[in-house]
């Protein structure tokens, strides 16, 4: 007698993991250099995606730096920091009032100090922006990595903070050829050279508060602003967080900065 058989079981039922899959780090050569820093103006995405293969930041620091020590000779030479100091005196009642407590003699002398505490900045600026670079690195690494879940490691942040600064060469370079081309370089206001935000036209002698608040709405640092936001979501080891979440995140901080900057301008 025959028997049926039984047939084969069907294979277990499969499910979707519930941890989100990490983003794949890049393989192969990936980018050089050059293709790096011009693709943080053309394809930014590239960079920072190849960012989390390697996390070297010198060469967008290196290049700053030589465009800032160009600057900072050309200040030196062609700007009178007297001068330049005591416009930024007159902007700041609070400064003001402290000169205006000291004898002739102690202000001249303070002023002397201040004129050489400026000049030794103009050539020591890459120096700053290192520390600058350090800090603002360990700030966001904070936000994205401990608020937003992401994974950036802090070689890779520094990384996306150098690169995202990179708009600041040709803020630098302008500002340079400015001073190279003007009949009298005294007139331009380093602090706010170029038309590139309403505080331009705005008297800096005025409301303090909206000022601030205009000079922060510069090409320059919306454009840093955006780069960052993406850097750090791009450079990220997990997807977490996406471009739109990364960026609207960088302007809540900025914003915060602002505010934080502009009441204490106001006050003091």
């Amino acid at each position: 007698m025959n028997f049926p058989t039984n047939p084969t079981p069907p294979p277990p039922p499969t499910y979707p993991s519930a941890m989100p899959s990490a983003a794949p780090e890049p393989a192969g050569p990936g980018l050089s250099e050059p293709q790096r820093l011009i693709n943080t103006f053309i394809a930014p995405k590239k960079t920072f995606a190849d960012i989390r293969r390697n996390p070297s930041w010198w060469a967008p620091w290196l290049i700053g730096a030589i465009f800032s020590i160009i600057f900072g000779v050309l200040a030196v030479q062609k700007i009178d920091i007297q001068r330049f100091l005591q416009e930024q005196i007159e902007r700041s009642p609070s400064a003001q009032r402290r000169m205006e407590q000291l004898t002739p003699e102690q202000r001249e002398k303070g002023m002397a100090i201040q004129a050489t505490i400026t000049k030794v900045a103009f050539y020591v600026y890459p120096v700053l922006t290192l520390i600058k670079g350090l800090i603002i690195a360990a700030v966001l690494m904070a936000v994205f990595n401990f608020i937003l879940g992401a994974e950036v490691p802090f070689q890779r942040a520094m990384a996306v903070v150098f690169y995202s600064y990179l708009p600041f060469i040709i803020y630098t370079a302008l500002l340079t050829v400015s001073l190279l081309v003007s009949s009298d370089p005294n007139t331009i206001d380093i602090t706010n050279p170029m038309p590139t935000n309403p505080a331009f036209f705005m008297d800096p002698m005025g409301n303090r508060f909206l000022y601030t608040i205009a000079a922060s709405l510069d090409i320059f640092n919306i454009w840093t602003v955006l780069l960052l936001g993406l850097g750090f979501s791009v450079a990220s080891s997990n997807r977490k967080p996406d471009a739109g979440t990364g960026i609207a995140t960088m302007f809540v901080v900025y914003a915060i900065l602002v505010l934080c900057s502009a009441a204490w301008k106001a006050l003091f």
